[in-house]
């Protein structure tokens, strides 16, 4: 009989279970999507106050976590194609002081992180692989949070896997691993204690990942299926992509549209706004990045979303475009 208590049991359980699903040698539990980078950080041993290169479109806790480590972010432009920063739009804020790259998922949707990999290896860069809003999708047939360096999850409010608390570090690299172990020591409010609910929650959520994935992905084609094709709205290359929040660029009226939506209880959010209005001294010219700022709305694709709720964003967005 393991003499290990309950909890700890869990938790060994949950380890092996995230390392399997990501192929990772390592993982480690963190407090939160956030907590994971800013270990992943200071475990790539890079030196305070060098510049880590980050996408201009993403969530703003990404932003803060690299300045609460110590660092300072560098905003990348972002492809219209993917609403991901991949290589080009790296390279183009690359400078001598660049030591480390956070390569987001953006809504879920994958960048090209296997260019983003060749550009961090020919410059001797740290690559960390943002799947936070990503667990369960793949990149040309390998799971997301199986690239660069050190990959990051989430197991936050809204995230793939929901339950309001923790993240996660994965990596091959047993340095790495190590020093991340060693800080997170060091560092109490961002080691991961959850109490046994969360635990079981967590596995529970796991083993059920692929039927997550493949709600998610019904609710999709079943969104881009209903919208009507008017010209008002791009919609995205769905193809093996798995959505966290179906994301689409409105051509006009975002803003009416929105609080319209609002005033009869329908929930249309305009998630990201370009980080380059949250960071002194970043570069305005990120044209991309302002152009899904100002026209970007996402429809809630998750699980548990119904579709008589589907229908109801579908068919108020078509007859105000009408």
């Amino acid at each position: 009989m393991d003499s290990k208590p309950l909890s700890e049991q869990l938790t060994m359980q949950l380890i092996e279970q995230i390392s399997q699903k990501l192929m990772r040698d390592n993982s480690v539990l963190t407090s939160s999507g956030s907590a994971a980078l800013i270990t992943a950080l200071h475990a790539g041993n890079i030196p305070l106050g060098s510049e880590v290169i980050m996408p201009s479109i993403c969530c703003p806790a990404v932003l803060f976590a690299i300045q609460f480590a110590g660092y300072s972010p560098v905003l990348a432009d972002i492809c219209l194609d993917d609403l991901c920063m991949n290589a080009k739009q790296a390279q183009a804020v690359l400078t001598a002081k660049t030591k480390a790259i956070v390569a987001v998922h953006s809504f879920g949707h994958y960048c090209q992180i296997d260019t983003l990999e060749s550009l961090a290896k020919q410059h001797k860069l740290l690559l960390i692989e943002d799947a936070c809003l990503a667990m369960g999708g793949t990149f040309k047939g390998k799971p997301l949070g199986s690239f660069g360096d050190i990959s990051i999850m989430s197991f936050g409010y809204d995230k793939i896997i929901n339950v309001d608390y923790g993240g996660a570090l994965v990596t091959n690299n047993a340095v790495i691993f190590a020093q991340a172990q060693d800080f997170l020591h060091k560092n109490q409010f961002l080691q991961f204690s959850p109490n046994k609910s969360t635990l079981n929650k967590l596995i529970y959520k796991l083993e059920k990942l692929d039927s997550f994935i493949n709600k998610r992905r019904d609710n999709t084609k079943y969104c881009l299926n209903k919208l009507n094709n008017n010209h008002s709205i791009q919609f995205p290359e769905i193809n093996d992509v798995l959505y966290w929040r179906l994301p689409l660029l409105v051509k006009k009226h975002r803003d009416e549209l929105v609080k319209q939506a609002s005033k009869k209880n329908i929930i249309i959010t305009t998630h990201y706004k370009s980080l380059s209005q949250l960071s002194t001294g970043a570069d305005d010219n990120l044209p991309n990045a302002q152009y899904v700022s100002d026209h970007i709305i996402n429809i809630f694709i998750r699980p548990e979303t119904n579709q008589k709720q589907l229908d109801e964003i579908i068919n108020f967005i078509n007859e105000f475009y009408l």
